[in-house]
């Protein structure tokens, strides 16, 4: 059955099942996957704190050690003045040694893959840890939560970095791994046995490893290239060899460039990659003076080094940053700020400084250059959400949390015990960059404060904003504050434009419906291809995970002829407790949990164009070419059809299923929207492009021209081709590959 109709069939399913005002305000469903995968009714058995769509539609879902405790840890009231978690990982622990590598993939191991066309989830090993050439008897650790993961030209996912060890402080490791899309597509996980570490260098495994990076990198950022180069930026360091110990809260200030090209050719994966260091970069954030008095939180180890460099910027954790004209990125500054605070908030660093980094140099010798951007309109804020706005130009910000030490919820008992710690909490402002070569710093920020509502319980934090085919904005997710207050109707935003002169003029908000579960910190959204939009994950506090090792408690034999994986072993998981101060843990404590620790249940929202018109939904067909070309137009993938597009060229589109009639407030649309990759609040992939098209003699095809990719900053790689009909229904979306430089999809 061909892909499309497989997803309009689930679709006309679900929507059969929905709310009755769903035209109004969409609808939700809760994801119970099938039978045979590694789910138990609607639990998926893990959190999900990255999730990345894949060409084939599928959505890869990853979170490592999950933030968790390794357990027993102390909790109120079983003590009475508990001693705050370590987390998985410690350094004193030296859990890195060869001979500890089994045990290290089963705290890690937690991946899995969602097909929204077959409904089914399947677990699928972690990657497996590499020698670490610069550490003898030692692996190159490799968990991939807060990681950072970005799609490369062939749609294949980079994922960089991730955590090293959570005690004495949080730190960054080197790893880094493409997740190949081809082999997975060909892989029978009913059949795996995800539980075992696959041997290294494995043909067959989608993981691949992709070098080590000079330092380790905590929360990394990546941006693409218009070369088909991602650029990663920012994070913590780690305890890296051949450098000083690392002090608290120590920032990578290297930026880094994998080529994909190079990899592809090359047999030794490092050739890949270039490093720039950036520290003493003039006009950028590390030789930026913006606190010549700061002291270090008392009882904070900080030595003289960390003094003087906390009196600089530096890039921001998960920095949202955008690829601009001319080789430029442009640094909003938002992100996260929250993973350095401390009961003063000293390490946190308190600006309105934003930044253009040029790439400038060559491809194998590449440099930087910055230069100021304009301030932000307020102290820079952290895990506001932002887009690059396709219906105005402007870069977008919603929501986000001022600097803070976060916030004490007390229940009736004043006890330190029963307190409730909250987190930062967010707010309902919109913050907009307008770009412009005339003004100094190359343009400006606005900002309005109640643009997400007019009440206490519109504050937002946690969040994402979701482009949709219709070119509306679906802001999603998120709760008041970081692990509290969840916020469960999302808010559709629907431009407005001048009817004679069709500039943008405003948004319309519209409350919609609510969906089930708390999506608070670690929550993550996608569209999907089939104009759906993905909701999974969130935590109110750090589960614990009361682990034996494989000599204690060795993994069970798994029959693989029995028709479906084996499941997870979730019992030696706490998720009843929460946090009474930012570190510290209460158990079982009446009233006061109101969210599982962690939400391993996935909901799916049906946003209102999908009710439109009844089931009538238009088709893509397929695709053709107006003239001939060099390169291999169309493949069959893993039973899919896949096209290929070049820049300033001329397509015609092929449809079924159109309307009857049209809508006097809606035209005809054709988009490409880039794959998603979502993290802590950010989702770095998406990008919407609109084509410009024409009639043609057949009311059922269009002709389309692509934009020239170098002028438009259309990054190579693979998108999501929708049509919208004059209804404003979109289509499912038919996957192509945009890529000058590619010769076939």
């Amino acid at each position: 059955m061909p892909f499309a109709v497989v997803l309009i069939f689930l679709v006309k399913t679900i929507i059969c099942q929905e709310h009755p005002n769903a035209l109004e305000g969409g609808s939700w469903q809760v994801v119970v996957p099938e039978l045979g995968g590694a789910a138990t009714g609607k639990s998926l058995g893990m959190q999900t704190v990255h999730a990345v769509l894949l060409p084939s539609g599928e959505i890869l879902v990853a979170s490592g050690s999950s933030w968790r405790n390794r357990g027993p840890i102390e909790t109120f009231p079983q003590a009475d003045d508990p001693q705050g978690g370590e987390g998985i990982f410690r350094l004193r622990e030296d859990p890195f040694q060869m001979d500890k590598i089994e045990d290290y993939f089963q705290l890690v191991n937690n991946v899995g893959v969602y097909n929204p066309a077959k409904n089914t989830f399947f677990r699928i090993p972690h990657p497996t840890p590499v020698p670490d050439p610069k550490w003898p008897e030692h692996f190159a650790p490799n968990d991939l939560f807060c990681t950072g993961h970005l799609h490369v030209p062939d749609g294949n996912v980079l994922f960089v970095g991730g955590t090293q060890y959570y005690h004495p402080y949080r730190t960054g490791n080197r790893a880094t791994y493409l997740y190949d899309w081809r082999k997975h597509v060909n892989t029978s996980w009913d059949q795996i046995d995800w539980r075992r570490m696959p041997i290294f260098n494995d043909t067959e495994n989608p993981w691949v490893f992709a070098g080590l990076m000079e330092r380790g990198r905590w929360y990394a950022s990546l941006v693409p290239l218009l070369d088909g180069r991602l650029v990663v930026m920012g994070g913590f360091v780690g305890f890296d060899v051949g450098y000083p110990s690392m002090y608290p809260f120590q920032n990578n200030d290297f930026v880094e460039f994998f080529d994909p090209q190079i990899f592809a050719s090359s047999s030794d994966e490092q050739l890949a990659w270039r490093k720039v260091s950036v520290k003493s970069t003039p006009n950028g954030p590390f030789t930026n003076l913006i606190n010549l008095n700061f002291k270090p939180t008392p009882g904070m180890s900080c030595s003289a080094q960390c003094i003087k460099d906390n009196q600089y910027d530096v890039f921001k954790l998960y920095e949202q940053a955008y690829l601009m004209a001319e080789g430029r990125i442009y640094l909003t500054r938002e992100g996260d700020w929250v993973s350095a605070r401390t009961p003063d908030t000293a390490f946190m660093r308190k600006t309105k400084a934003t930044y253009h980094m040029h790439i400038v140099g060559s491809r194998q010798s590449p440099s930087i250059q910055f230069s100021p951007g304009p301030s932000r309109a307020e102290n820079i804020t952290s895990y506001g959400t932002t887009i690059n706005d396709p219906n105005n130009g402007r870069i977008v910000l919603f929501g986000g949390q001022p600097t803070s030490p976060g916030t004490q919820l007390y229940q009736d008992d004043t006890h330190q015990g029963y307190q409730r710690y909250a987190g930062g909490r967010g707010s309902r402002k919109i913050e907009e960059f307008f770009s412009s070569i005339y003004e100094a710093g190359g343009g400006h920020w606005t900002l309005k404060s109640n643009f997400l509502g007019e009440n206490l319980q519109d504050d937002r934090t946690m969040h994402y904003a979701i482009l949709l085919p219709t070119s509306q904005v679906l802001i999603i997710n998120g709760a008041n504050y970081d692990f509290y207050g969840s916020v469960q109707y999302p808010i559709l935003l629907t431009p407005k434009f001048d009817e004679v002169t069709g500039a943008f003029l405003d948004y319309d908000r519209k409350r919609m419906n609510e969906g089930v579960e708390a999506r608070l910190y670690h929550n993550v959204a996608l569209l999907l291809p089939d104009g759906r939009i993905w909701i999974s994950g969130g935590g109110s506090a750090r589960a614990t995970i009361n682990y034996s090792s494989l000599l204690e408690k060795p993994l069970s034999e798994h029959n693989t002829s029995s028709g479906g994986q084996p499941l997870p072993d979730t019992s030696n998981i706490d998720l009843d407790v929460q946090m009474f101060d930012d570190g510290r843990l209460s158990k079982g404590i009446q009233g006061s949990l109101t969210v599982p620790t962690e939400t391993w249940i996935a909901e799916i929202f049906n946003p209102p164009y999908l009710f439109i018109d009844g089931q009538r939904r238009a088709i893509i067909t397929g695709l053709s070419y107006m003239k001939s070309h060099d390169y291999q137009f169309e493949s069959i993938i893993g039973e899919q059809r896949f096209y290929l597009l070049h820049s300033n060229c001329k397509y015609n589109i092929h449809l079924s299923d159109l309307p009857n009639k049209c809508s006097k407030r809606s035209k005809s649309k054709l988009v490409l929207i880039k794959l998603g990759s979502a993290t802590h609040g950010w989702d770095g992939g998406q990008r919407l492009i609109n084509l410009s098209f024409q009639e043609t003699s057949s009311p059922t095809t269009l002709q389309f021209t692509t934009p020239d990719a170098r002028i438009a900053l259309i990054a190579p790689g693979f998108y999501m081709l929708f049509y919208v009909d004059c209804m404003g229904k979109p289509s499912v979306a038919q996957m192509v590959r945009f890529d000058d430089q590619a010769q076939k999809p």
